[in-house]
């Protein structure tokens, strides 16, 4: 499904600017890197995209740039503890990686905004996981009518009716429960198993084309954690060629 040889890899800058810009931290740095991103996946032009590594902020480009070459015919399953929608008014931290869909939905950084050529609209989000939210992210769910939803069967159906071809998976690593995976960056409370999430992958995957996937916020600390994320894509049926 996704093929090995096209692989990328964008560095990190050396120095980082941590001081706050427009209400995020890092705006200049973090922004240049999803416009190098963007830019490198416009001019090689894959149908798929699998990224891993880094925060949430990632899936920026992938997700942009993928909802524009399907015309936004492009489900997207975000499975993550958090809602990753508050904007740079909103939030709490200053940190985009919990402002990135709401970007993604239109609504964020302009650096970031100006690039986007076709924001996602609600109807094409599933918060998939998702426990731990602020109360302005509940308030903009709950006015934007986007579903959250349990890691099981009912998900693949749900996404499948709503009349995408294509979907994209998030993967916050923060969604699986801590008591079964000690990995994430930000650990919450609940959640599924690893099994638990790779099932429901295998069941969207049987049903839906699946045109990206991300694996972020991963620490990589504790021994076997790495084979667990790798059991769980197997068994979501999601291999490389």
């Amino acid at each position: 499904m996704f093929n090995n040889s096209a692989y990328r890899d964008i560095e990190a800058p050396e120095t980082k600017n941590l001081e706050k810009t427009d209400g995020v931290f890092s705006l200049d740095t973090i922004s240049d890197q999803f416009e190098k991103a963007l830019k490198l996946l416009q001019e090689e032009s894959p149908q798929r995209v699998m990224t891993v590594g880094g925060s949430c902020g990632i899936d920026a480009a992938p997700v942009s740039y993928l909802n524009s070459l399907y015309k936004g015919n492009l489900a997207v399953v975000w499975f993550d503890a958090h809602g990753d929608l508050n904007t740079p008014e909103s939030s709490p931290s200053g940190h985009f990686h919990g402002m990135v869909l709401r970007t993604l939905l239109g609504e964020g950084p302009d650096r970031y905004c100006k690039s986007i050529e076709r924001p996602l609209n609600a109807r094409q989000v599933f918060l998939a996981g998702v426990r731990d939210l602020d109360i302005s992210e509940k308030y903009y769910i709950e006015s934007s009518n986007i579903p959250i939803c349990e890691v099981n069967s009912h998900l693949a159906n749900l996404v499948n009716q709503s009349g995408f071809s294509n979907v994209y998976i998030h993967i916050d690593v923060d969604v699986i429960n801590p008591d079964d995976f000690m990995d994430a960056l930000m650990p919450t409370k609940g959640g599924p198993t690893c099994e638990q999430l790779g099932t429901c992958i295998s069941e969207i995957n049987e049903q839906l084309n699946i045109v990206g996937l991300s694996i972020v916020e991963y620490c990589g600390e504790h021994e076997g954690s790495t084979k667990k994320v790798v059991q769980m894509l197997e068994l979501s049926g999601i291999k490389s060629q």
